[in-house]
């Protein structure tokens, strides 16, 4: 039998969401207004803020490679053909 589905460390992906929700309220508590456009003004003009997200970005992908998808490549995550089609 060969099983299906998704894995994952619900633990891991809690993490990730917890450091993404804590860069938000800090976004939020620098922000003059209540807007999107308030809110997305302040993540621009944060010099930090980049440096922050880039993190947890990299921590995602290292994280997301030990989990290869079919037709991608598991260093790059980028998606393959086979040649032989």
């Amino acid at each position: 039998m060969v099983p299906g589905g998704i894995r994952m460390d619900y633990a891991k992906v809690a993490e990730y969401f917890d450091i993404a929700v804590k860069i938000a309220l800090k976004i939020k508590a620098e922000s003059q207004g209540t807007k999107l456009k308030d809110f997305v003004a302040t993540m621009q003009s944060n010099e930090k803020l980049p440096s922050e997200m880039a993190k947890l970005c990299e921590m995602v992908e290292e994280y997301s490679k030990q989990f290869p998808t079919i037709g991608f490549e598991k260093e790059t995550m980028t998606y393959y053909i086979s040649k032989s089609l």
